[in-house]
């Protein structure tokens, strides 16, 4: 993937509830590792598996499987010049060196997730050369500490960092003037923020959508329930 297919795939990440069941269904997912597709895109979104061992609840990571993926790479191949399907999906474990096939990680429920060594190990080396990974569904203080603990494993000694208005990655596609426009699709009270991680270089390794849904937002993005 190019840097232009990037920049657009995470921008119309940034754009773009009620849930299903929530984990109900987590057993009869289509848990596939190649995607069946009818063409050839240009980008797949790949979504993490993993086991709930730190959380409250088993099979967050599943959290809006697979519609908010589906409705996402119908935006993208509508929006931008990125050619890409909504069956252009797949699921992937941390721990499986299949996940160097994909540019973009996303992990959901992230307050949930416990890591083994080999993850943390696979992770770390997925990043490093050059992997970007997108974390959330976000609920309060309990979910930042397990998250933010993993990641001090994954990427010892980086922290994370308020991306305010004025970084350059809101103006890549989009202009977006005003972050307070966005709120939590459950009505969450507190106020949704977004947290990275850079390499040495300035780069954006990962990005946190903290006290947010945005899943939500795919997931029902063609029902007009929420704001695009």
């Amino acid at each position: 993937m190019g840097l232009k297919t990037m920049v657009a795939v995470v921008a119309a990440a940034s754009v773009a509830g009620i849930s299903l069941g929530q984990f109900s269904f987590v057993d009869r997912l289509d848990l596939r590792g190649e995607p069946d597709l009818s063409s050839a895109p240009e980008f797949v979104f790949a979504r993490v598996q993993f086991e709930g061992t730190y959380g409250r609840r088993r099979g967050g990571w599943a959290h809006d499987y697979p519609r908010a993926e589906q409705n996402l790479l119908r935006i993208l191949d509508e929006l931008t010049a990125v050619h890409t399907e909504p069956a252009a999906h797949t699921i992937v474990s941390l721990a499986s060196p299949e996940i160097m096939k994909y540019p973009l990680l996303y992990f959901s429920e992230p307050g949930t997730w416990g890591l083994t060594q080999a993850e943390t190990a696979n992770f770390r080396e997925y990043l490093s050369r050059g992997g970007f990974a997108i974390f959330d569904d976000f609920d309060g203080a309990w979910d930042w500490q397990v998250f933010e603990s993993n990641m001090t494993e994954v990427l010892p000694g980086r922290h994370f960092e308020l991306l305010e208005e004025s970084d350059p990655v809101y103006q890549i596609f989009f202009s977006i003037e005003d972050l307070d426009i966005i709120t939590h699709p459950m009505g969450h009270a507190y106020p949704p923020m977004f947290f990275g991680i850079r390499d040495d270089a300035g780069r954006l390794q990962v990005v946190a959508n903290f006290n947010n849904d945005i899943g939500d937002y795919w997931e029902w993005s063609d029902q007009g329930w929420y704001p695009d």
